[in-house]
């Protein structure tokens, strides 16, 4: 994200550990990227931190890279040069089993009352 030349980013900590998006919180504000007239400018000026812990029900988990999405395509839609970057897919892909495994329960559940 330092060294990015896009005009946003947007961060999402997909079901990370509370602890590691917390050194997020704590480290990205201390990073600077020099802009083409010399000066310093800090990264949090231009990013947008979407924040999902590991503790946090899985529905939030799936619905925190859509809200990504979302966000990153306002920004486009206003012009703007956006990257997006989303940690960890691999955990969001558990919660889209996860929740799916759970929706084909449902439905062979209900088919038990028809």
């Amino acid at each position: 994200m330092q060294y990015s030349n896009s005009d946003t980013v947007v961060y999402v900590g997909c079901g990370e550990r509370g602890n590691e998006m917390a050194e997020v919180l704590m480290d990205f504000p201390q990073l600077t990227r020099t802009l083409p007239d010399g000066r310093e400018e800090s990264v949090m000026k231009r990013t947008t931190l979407v924040a999902n812990t590991s503790n946090m029900p899985v529905a939030a988990r799936e619905a925190s890279i859509y809200t990504g999405i979302t966000i990153a395509e306002y920004f486009r839609d206003m012009g703007y040069n956006v990257s997006m970057m989303a940690d960890s897919t691999s955990r969001w892909a558990e919660a889209l089993r996860e929740i799916s495994g759970r929706l084909v329960v449902l439905k062979n559940i209900s088919r038990l009352f028809d």
